[in-house]
């Protein structure tokens, strides 16, 4: 786990050098917010490697804060290595230490230092969302991205700064109980831009609340996010918060790719092809080619052969299902998700297909019967209650696509298998008239959050 924001000059040594201790905190990135917590930051990265970190003035200082210290500033971060970003920086407007128009002239100054450098910034934002999307526009912020710091704001105002390429970072105040708002924003934002923070020793998490907070407590944190996330672990929580905090804060190193396989949840997924006969607007893949699902990089510049698979299946026993779901349509390989479904169930597992349902524009529909006994359930993304909104959401490339999906939703079902329709909550899509149409079809039915992955 990583710590993505921490204040380890304001934490009691013991507490400190606890954090420093742990195994289980891989990295702390640890705040610098005016010239004396910048000072210690840069001394405690000196000191211990598990340490990096952000420097920058934050908006409480911005009536003290000069062009020479903003120099100096600038010079501390591009002379060392262990400075990944500039913050935190931004707008606060709910206490207004100090006056608005300066704190706005200091936080356009610092992105321009981090763009300068091509360093990611890390934003404070209280009561000033509009206007901080608006400067971060402005100054083209977008250029470096970075994080949004102790995100309590808006569903609109995280998917703004999503789009511009930051990373969302939620504290403790997840864990809170009149936190069910964000609670709710917390499920809807992607899950390859969920970072978890402390903000120690402020906003400990509610079974430590009122006590000073420390980076162990992250944990807490992860416990909820893994409840409010479907299909999701505290090792899934885990793994993909620290690959996304390597990410963003370019702490990356090694980057394993071409994912054959991968585990969420105790499910083992097969990554069979990345080929897709569809172009959904939705679809990550089609707007940014970023290929993490819950730290994994699924992505593949081959098809992995069938042998490969299965070396890499082991005992399927293990998992509670083999799932074929990679970033891309496994049925496109007919053959070889047949060869190793077989071979998977004589071994005694389960097997899942995820599929968008459109096996019947490229094989005969007799196909279908050859996986009866090989696979138990065929999730099927139809996405749309009728032709035209399929058309529009889907872009399929074949003729009457979205009348071949609801036949192979028919055939499978007639055929005995158990078949979970789903759709994507996207903008357009009437999930009340999606849900009638897949009941209506006998098959079990599954809304999906856009934008959530794995």
């Amino acid at each position: 786990m990583i710590d993505t924001h921490c204040h380890l000059d304001l934490l009691k040594e013991k507490d400190r050098e606890e954090a420093l201790k742990d195994e289980r905190l891989e990295y702390l990135i640890n705040v610098g917010f005016d010239k004396k917590t910048i000072k210690n930051a840069i001394e405690f990265a000196s000191k211990y490697d598990k340490v990096y970190i952000a420097i920058g003035f934050h908006p409480h200082e911005a009536d003290r804060v000069s062009d020479e210290d903003l120099s100096w500033l600038k010079k501390l971060a591009e002379s060392n290595p262990k400075v990944r970003a500039i913050g935190e920086i931004g707008l606060d407007f709910y206490k207004n230490y100090s006056d608005p128009k300066k704190q706005e002239d200091i936080f356009r100054k610092q992105i321009g230092i981090a763009r300068e450098l091509g360093l990611p910034i890390v934003i404070h934002m209280r009561d000033a969302e509009k206007e901080t999307i608006r400067i971060l526009r402005e100054e083209r912020a977008y250029e470096v991205g970075g994080v949004m710091h102790c995100f309590t704001g808006s569903y609109e105002t995280m998917k703004k700064a999503v789009d511009m390429g930051f990373f969302i970072s939620y504290s403790g105040i997840i864990t809170y109980k009149n936190a069910e708002n964000l609670r709710e924003i917390v499920k809807k934002t992607p899950t390859s831009r969920i970072l978890l923070e402390t903000d120690s020793p402020f906003l400990a998490p509610q079974p430590v609340r009122g006590k000073p907070n420390k980076p162990k407590n992250i944990f807490y944190t992860a416990e909820v996010l893994a409840k409010l996330l479907p299909n999701t672990s505290l090792e899934d929580v885990d793994r993909m918060t620290t690959q996304n905090a390597k990410q963003a804060f370019n702490l990356n190193g090694e980057v394993k790719k071409n994912t054959i396989t991968y585990v969420i949840n105790n499910k083992l997924y097969i990554n069979l092809t990345n080929k897709c006969n569809l172009h959904c607007v939705f679809c990550q893949r089609e707007r940014e080619r970023n290929f993490w699902v819950k730290g994994y990089w699924v992505w593949v510049d081959r098809d992995p052969s069938v042998e490969e698979v299965i070396r890499e299946i082991g005992d399927p026993k293990r998992y509670d299902e083999v799932v074929f779901c990679g970033y891309g349509e496994p049925t496109l390989r007919f053959s070889a998700l047949k060869e190793i479904a077989k071979w998977v169930k004589e071994r005694g597992g389960r097997v899942r297909v995820d599929t968008n349902g459109l096996m019947f524009t490229f094989l005969p529909k007799e196909k279908l019967k050859e996986l009866k006994g090989l696979v138990d359930t065929f999730s099927v993304s139809l996405n749309a209650p009728d032709d035209e909104t399929y058309n529009k959401v889907c872009r399929p490339a074949q003729p009457e696509a979205f009348n071949k999906v609801i036949e192979f939703i028919k055939e499978a079902r007639r055929l005995g298998f158990e078949v979970i329709v789903s759709a994507v909550d996207y903008d357009g899509v009437d999930m009340k008239k999606t849900e009638k149409l897949v009941k209506s079809l006998g098959a079990k039915w599954k809304p999906r959050t856009y934008e959530v992955v794995g």
